[in-house]
């Protein structure tokens, strides 16, 4: 875990920030967690903010040759204030699945071309073929998930942003392995 305190950094909401990364191994394949992880229909399982939620995909528009490799727009069915951006990316070498929140209001600003700046804090996944030697023995999964602290003691936050790395590698290792 890791502290950050930001002061009108670029792109970065100002204020105290929590990240935390985390690496497993995992049995499946590395395309099989790839697929677990960008497919919007299993979020409400592992994700706590789309926990009994229904996410719908609003826009996709694809980045590469495969077709798994994209930028998705996303609503949370119990989350009117804002959308997350989804970048999912994937070749033999490894793969990524990406989120990040954005207010609904600012969507719409960029939409409508309006040029401001658009403070991110995105988190997800790297998902990397574990090789031994010459065998392909599973995946390496790492977790990267950030959160703005506000009016919580060090030691508290340290505990949620442990906790959610925790239960959310916990929730996808039971569903691919």
């Amino acid at each position: 875990v890791k502290t950050n305190k930001r002061r009108g950094d670029p792109g970065k909401p100002p204020g105290l920030h929590r990240t935390a990364g985390c690496t497993i191994e995992l049995l499946s394949s590395h395309n099989r967690v790839f697929d677990y992880l960008r497919d919007i229909q299993n979020r409400p399982h592992w994700e706590r903010i789309s926990t009994n939620s229904v996410v719908h995909e609003l826009a996709t528009f694809s980045t590469g040759p495969d077709p798994r490799s994209c930028i998705s727009v996303l609503a949370i069915s119990s989350h009117n204030d804002f959308l997350l951006l989804q970048e999912c990316s994937t070749d033999e070498t490894g793969s990524f699945v990406i989120f990040a929140p954005i207010e609904k209001a600012e969507f719409q600003s960029m939409l409508c071309g309006v040029d401001q700046e658009i403070q991110l804090m995105p988190f997800g996944f790297y998902i990397l073929p574990n090789v031994s030697g010459s065998i392909l023995d599973g995946t390496l999964l790492t977790m990267v998930f950030q959160i703005t602290v506000k009016n919580v003691s060090k030691k508290k936050a340290v505990e949620a942003v442990t906790q959610t790395v925790k239960e959310t590698l916990h929730k996808i290792t039971e569903a691919v392995n």
